[in-house]
């Protein structure tokens, strides 16, 4: 088990999706429910896939409606991986001795639930950007916009790392995603 400092502190991308999606868009929420059911990793693998070759008329219910849950989970990723990369570049410039220490943890980590840490108010107003972007380009409401990514930033900076649980129940069951047997 992770020691206390070695446990990531911030905010789940899965737990940030379903709180805002219970208010923004509480219609998807089974939606999210059976996501939730799945490793981030399978998510975001689902998530990404082209629908093309399974739908020769090249249209869904996505395109019918669009679905803030999926616009939101591959927003925020992209979010944390740009705020990785940020990291990574800062810490190569500085000590390589760091820069090797994180490169490690993010090697490490990888089948570990996606994590967006603490963000200064610059790094949460370009997520804010970003969630807008996403959802206008994916012909959300300007007010539904607004609201989703005012309720992602308000999710990144109110989240408290004491309330986060270290595994979601039905992974401490099976072992957890990415658990090799023996390990705990």
């Amino acid at each position: 088990m992770n020691s206390p400092s070695e446990q990531a502190v911030g905010v789940r991308v899965r737990d940030l999706v379903r709180d805002v999606v219970a208010v923004c868009a509480p219609e998807e929420a089974v939606m999210v429910d059976g996501l939730l059911r799945r490793s981030d990793a399978e998510v975001l693998a689902r998530l990404r896939r082209r629908r093309g070759d399974r739908d020769p008329l090249g249209f869904g219910l996505a395109e019918i409606a669009p679905l803030v849950a999926p616009l939101l989970w591959l927003t925020l990723d992209r979010a944390r991986e740009k705020l990785a990369e940020n990291l990574v570049e800062v810490a190569s410039r500085g000590s390589s001795a760091l820069w090797r220490r994180v490169r490690w943890r993010v090697r490490r980590r990888r089948s570990a639930p996606e994590v967006i840490p603490p963000l200064t108010r610059d790094q949460q107003r370009l997520v804010h950007r970003m969630v807008l972007e996403a959802a206008g380009e994916a012909g959300l409401s300007p007010d539904l916009g607004r609201r989703i990514a005012d309720g992602v930033v308000a999710g990144l900076a109110l989240a408290d790392p004491d309330d986060q649980p270290d595994e979601r129940p039905d992974e401490a069951a099976e072992g957890g995603p990415g658990h090799v047997p023996g390990e705990r």
